[in-house]
């Protein structure tokens, strides 16, 4: 097996961080021996983690340098969403880090040109990455948006890795693995450790319930559906932080209705499921990506507890 030397591609790092990706390589290999699920699987994709880890600290600090600045250009997309400096050079990093790790497996960007299903159809894995997931909340100067960068393979995440650069947090996981989450630089003396984080399998009340602060939910299904939990408490955050919210047990529920790529969606639901999580459609089935021509979700459920997916699926 190469050495985690081998692994850190862009320098320079600090020597903080060499020590800490190389710790974290150790530690999911002795999870893996000591874990027989998916094994093979989660053997197969620890060697990727180290790097990803890299390449989105450095897309994060990137993004991280034009929000202080405040001094940024931003356009409208063909979709008449915002795209900012921030979302492409971050990009351009994230695409040009990963094709390093692997030249073989194409990348699937929010801010790449669109490919063709009948090109896309044929690729049995590669990476799927929103580099700057929560570009309204950017732009609005709120701290809660994300880098999310995914390895999908036969239509599933299998590893997973969700930064916030303003807040300096570090999700992660891996298919069959566990779920990590880690403040502050990783690295950096005084951070906190990396610890590993689980879903609430409990149906407490009253459900605490991941909405987003700009989508109002007013609709006719979310009133029905919300009818159907009794108490609640709605937690207002942005981008893939709703997922990693309940990843980390500190939400119940993260319902979405209305439209979604699936850029949005799989690094964080890769940590969902790691951390015993599911994200369901509404009539509770996993969500399944690259399989139509379109990348747009179905309305869907980031949800901890089996007992709540009866209620809500049910």
């Amino acid at each position: 097996m190469p050495s985690i030397a081998s692994y850190l591609i862009i320098k320079p790092l600090s020597g903080g961080l060499v020590i800490f990706l190389a710790i974290l390589y150790l530690i999911v290999n002795l999870m893996v021996l000591f874990n027989e699920k998916d094994v093979f699987l989660v053997k197969n994709y620890t060697q990727y983690l180290p790097q990803v880890l890299a390449v989105a600290k450095t897309a994060a600090d990137s993004i991280a340098d034009i929000f202080h600045t405040k001094n940024y250009t931003t356009n409208i997309k063909s979709d008449n969403s915002p795209v900012t400096e921030a979302d492409l050079r971050a990009h351009q990093i994230i695409e040009r880090e990963l094709l390093k790790i692997d030249p073989s497996l194409p990348v699937l960007s929010e801010e790449s040109s669109m490919v063709p299903y009948h090109e896309r159809s044929q690729w049995p894995k590669y990476w799927l990455v929103d580099p700057l997931d929560g570009t309204k909340e950017f732009i609005r100067g709120t701290n809660d948006f994300t880098v999310n960068i995914a390895l999908i393979e036969d239509h599933n995440p299998v590893l997973g890795v969700v930064v916030a650069p303003m807040l300096k947090q570090y999700y992660w996981g891996l298919k069959g693995g566990q779920a990590f989450f880690q403040e502050g630089d990783l690295g950096d003396k005084g951070d906190k450790e990396p610890i590993v984080i689980q879903v609430n399998q409990t149906l407490r009340t009253p459900i605490k319930v991941a909405v987003s602060r700009y989508h109002h939910q007013k609709s006719k299904v979310w009133k029905s559906f919300i009818e159907k939990l009794g108490p609640y408490e709605l937690i207002q955050c942005g981008s893939a932080l709703k997922i990693c919210l309940v990843a980390r047990g500190e939400a119940d529920l993260y319902p979405r209705f209305g439209e979604t790529g699936e850029w949005d969606t799989a690094a964080g639901h890769c940590i969902l499921e790691a951390a015993g999580g599911k994200l369901v459609d509404l009539a509770g089935n996993t969500l399944k990506y690259n399989t139509k021509p379109t990348i747009i979700n179905p309305s869907f459920l980031a949800i901890g507890s089996i007992e709540l997916i009866n209620i809500c699926c049910g």
